[in-house]
């Protein structure tokens, strides 16, 4: 979605909250008599509804700071902020789930997203536990939010998501591309925008960009998000041992540590089903996993393409054209977006060039929000492989079942243990004769093949942004430029 797109939504929602789950009243009972222990459970218990927690987040952050002026970081520290007194006046104010939405699926769906939300917040926590985290509350409330977008909508344009919900459900159904099919717009994007004006916690913001998936508190807070998926789905995704293996990696535990642990969070999650009306989280049976480790684990099956538009398509390649855009970070979004959007390419990266050119990172990203194992890969350029020879010089590369056999092997293997298809386009980009990245797009599934027309799009837009990085960098001249950050990986 472009500027303008986001610009609306956001006015739409700058205004609205989430509605009070119709248990939330009664779970919180005790409170004014301060019969709770300490803010600590206090903070435990508001966690349980998103719509809450974001009040009183967004009440302390309000509250005028004589001693500082950064944001709350975590449920403690807001509910410590605002106190016993604060915390009912946010449940005096909240707007009721059944007042807020009429229709009963409609509610339905929305306790629904609520409860991942607050299972992503709990198994977040849990893991910074294990992790030592400095500040387990802070993952846990990145976790809560994580997917504010989608609570936003559940809750506001229940018309508009319901059909992205139910194809959610289906297991073989990645969200950005239920968004892509379903929606048109970038539920991230709405979330992330909302969070900055907001002034939500820096760490729940960091966690909604996929590239910071290189970063190990983000990217356990971007698991614990797509395990409470396949949680709410019964643990019946293909890709779930592939999110396990990742896991346990993450926490440097065995598998079987691991699942024992999972089933200690869904029990935990599982006594406050009221709240949620929903069936208990089934347990992960550890034979079942053992087996289906053994085998491989499970092939995703593509329950369908995205197709093409063309009208994104001629937006991106007007735009390239225009000599409008101001930054080189500019340029690599309208080219990554049109690539995605325009051409129907599910994953489409550019993955930029360190600063000691050594490495390449990714940087910007459409169509994997939901895939952290894949957006946290990193090639290094020695070796002679094939992506190295394509750093060069600007060159494009198609590899496709006419040529994989042969070129397989060339492919750099940090590459081929995470895209999970021998069918994807390369080009390497260059402002003049420097090189600053890689492009990288695919289809995502063997039944989702690329085609002649999808090459030469990919090319021709990659043509017209590496015109447009050189027409900006002729026009930057001798004006001093901004230092680079650094990249930096999980290791």
């Amino acid at each position: 979605m472009d500027k303008r797109q986001l610009d609306e939504w956001v006015s739409v929602f700058d205004r609205q909250s989430l509605p009070l789950l119709p248990g939330t009243r009664d779970m919180l009972a005790g409170l004014e008599s301060d019969r709770l222990s300490s803010m600590r459970v206090v903070a435990r218990l508001i966690q349980r509804d998103p719509g809450l927690a974001l009040r009183v987040v967004r009440t302390a952050n309000a509250l005028p700071h004589r001693h500082f002026r950064t944001e709350v970081v975590s449920l403690d520290e807001a509910a410590m902020m605002i106190g016993i007194q604060g915390i009912l006046r946010c449940l005096e104010q909240a707007i009721p789930l059944d007042q807020l939405l009429e229709d009963p699926e409609a509610r339905t769906r929305y306790t629904q997203v609520a409860a991942r939300a607050a299972y992503t917040a709990l198994l977040a926590e849990v893991w910074g536990d294990i992790r030592h985290d400095m500040v387990p509350g802070e993952v846990s409330l990145a976790g809560l939010f994580y997917n504010l977008g989608e609570l936003l909508l559940a809750a506001h344009r229940e018309r508009r998501i319901q059909r992205y919900l139910t194809l959610i459900m289906d297991s073989c159904v990645l969200p950005h591309e239920a968004e892509y099919v379903a929606l048109d717009l970038s539920l991230r994007a709405i979330g992330h925008r909302l969070a900055e004006t907001w002034q939500l916690p820096e760490m729940v913001r960091h966690c909604m960009s996929p590239a910071n998936a290189r970063h190990l508190r983000t990217l356990g807070v971007m698991l614990a998000a797509k395990l409470a998926r396949e949680a709410m789905r019964g643990w019946r995704a293909p890709g779930l041992i592939r999110d396990l293996r990742l896991a346990a990696e993450y926490l440097d535990i065995d598998m079987e540590t691991l699942v024992a642990q999972l089933n200690r969070v869904s029990e935990e999650f599982n006594l406050n089903l009221d709240l949620y009306d929903m069936a208990p989280i089934p347990v992960l049976v550890p034979e079942e996993i053992e087996v289906r480790l053994e085998t491989g684990g499970d092939a995703s099956a593509s329950l369908f393409c995205l197709a093409p538009r063309s009208n994104r398509f001629a937006e991106a390649e007007a735009c390239l054209r225009a000599a409008t855009l101001t930054d080189a970070d500019a340029v690599l979004d309208v080219l990554v977006t049109g690539l995605h959007h325009g051409l129907g390419l599910n994953r489409v990266v550019f993955a930029r060039l360190d600063e000691n050119g050594e490495r390449l990172v990714p940087a910007i990203m459409e169509g994997t929000d939901h895939e952290p194992d894949f957006n946290r890969f990193t090639v290094a350029l020695g070796g002679g492989h094939l992506v190295s020879v394509l750093m060069k010089r600007p060159a494009s590369f198609w590899l496709n079942p006419g040529n994989a056999e042969a070129m397989w092997p060339q492919v750099p293997e940090a590459l081929r243990e995470v895209v999970g298809v021998r069918d994807f386009l390369l080009h390497s980009l260059f402002v003049g004769e420097r090189p600053i990245g890689m492009l990288y797009a695919d289809r995502r599934s063997p039944a989702c093949a690329l085609d002649r027309q999808a090459q030469a799009g990919f090319n021709h837009l990659a043509g017209l942004a590496q015109a447009e990085l050189l027409r900006l960098d002729q026009t930057l001249g001798t004006r001093p430029r901004p230092r680079a950050e650094p990249i930096r990986t999980l290791r």
